[in-house]
């Protein structure tokens, strides 16, 4: 019996036990994950826990990841409309990180394989393929949630992976839908052009800083120490 015949055949419990319950959803996306790992492995990622990892040109890493909805703690978790139970379902998170900017700002870390949420560039999966964020539930069809992630990544995924597979892409493309995940992007494109050439760099880190309205939650304070700390010269206007 192949994989597929084996989900199509599986019925998950419906035990109100909690510690059955966990179990089936771990056991379900365990299946769904490593399915699609059959899919990205010849394309060159490599996997650690539920994420994904392939540097696709030095220095640029992309990232895929399953995260699950955590478990619901006390009966009153989900708040309509504030706070969703989530428990049971999971959602497909894409990233792009630029090591060179990651150790930029941590370096005493030596990195080779990263997660999500240390990405520059993050997007869901769900609004790319279906216009919205959206949560997969393991008591759905398996073997349709395969067919229908595994699509979305090579089709529309890689679609918006190859809109920032370079650091020429990342600097013409990063701010600009649908890569804004970050409210610092211009920012972070001063930075990655400055490693590189000092003098366009520093032009763009300074446009930016000049750009930040005063008392703006010490962000301003932020982006001036940054450059004290990196030694990039700044150029305050008067009026800002």
């Amino acid at each position: 019996m192949g994989l597929f015949d084996f989900l199509k055949s599986k019925k998950l419990s419906k035990s109100t036990s909690p510690d059955t319950t966990k179990t089936d959803f771990k056991t379900s996306l365990d299946l769904i994950e490593k399915s699609i790992f059959t899919t990205l492995k010849p394309l060159g990622f490599k996997k650690k826990g539920r994420t994904f990892n392939r540097e696709i040109e030095k220095g640029i890493f992309q990232v895929i990841n399953f995260q699950s909805g955590q478990y619901p703690i006390g009966p009153n978790y989900e708040v309509p409309g504030l706070r969703e139970n989530l428990y049971g379902k999971f959602t497909v998170n894409l990233g792009v990180c630029i090591s060179s900017l990651y150790k930029l700002r941590y370096p005493i870390e030596n990195k080779i394989f990263y997660k999500e949420y240390e990405c520059q560039i993050r997007v869901r999966l769900g609004p790319l393929l279906k216009g919205r964020d959206y949560w997969w539930t393991v008591e759905d069809n398996i073997t349709d949630i395969i067919e229908e992630i595994n699509t979305g990544i090579l089709t529309v995924g890689n679609k918006w992976f190859e809109g920032v597979d370079s650091k020429e892409k990342i600097i013409e493309n990063f701010g600009i839908p649908p890569y804004i995940s970050t409210p610092i992007a211009k920012l972070d494109v001063a930075l990655i052009v400055w490693l590189e050439d000092k003098d366009r760099g520093t032009e763009l880190f300074n446009a930016y800083l000049n750009a930040i309205p005063k008392g703006k939650n010490g962000h301003r304070e932020y982006v001036e120490e940054l450059a004290r700390q990196l030694g990039i010269k700044t150029n305050l206007h008067r009026s800002s």
